[in-house]
């Protein structure tokens, strides 16, 4: 009788700490993976005022705020905030907060237009 109660009280504990773990969507290693990836936000420069960055993310204007840590890179070559210039595509990271790095890319190399031979 003291086993079959046993039992049952296991069962029972199983039926509420089942749940909990069935409720976790992601695996501990994508969590773990997406913590430490800082996010970032892509856009173009609109204007460029002290340490205020103005970019245009698809339909809105989002200003960015700087300081003296941040990291500045036009096409691989190091620079600062005062040289970003109207129209360049940037990379903020992080997307909030104060940006630790604005990256202007490398323009893609426009794809060669493949002609058939006549």
């Amino acid at each position: 009788m003291k086993s079959l109660l046993a039992l049952l009280v296991a069962i029972g504990m199983m039926g509420f700490v089942a749940p909990a773990f069935a409720k976790d969507d992601k695996p501990a290693t994508a969590q773990k993976a997406d913590d430490k990836k800082p996010k970032n936000v892509r856009g173009e420069v609109v204007k460029v005022e002290g340490n205020k960055v103005t970019i245009k993310v698809k339909d809105k204007e989002v200003v960015i705020a700087t300081d003296d840590k941040t990291q500045v890179t036009i096409e691989g070559t190091a620079a600062k905030v005062a040289d970003l210039k109207a129209g360049q595509k940037v990379v903020v990271t992080p997307a909030e907060g104060t940006a630790v790095k604005i990256q202007v890319p490398k323009p893609k190399a426009p794809k060669p237009d493949k002609k058939p031979a006549a």
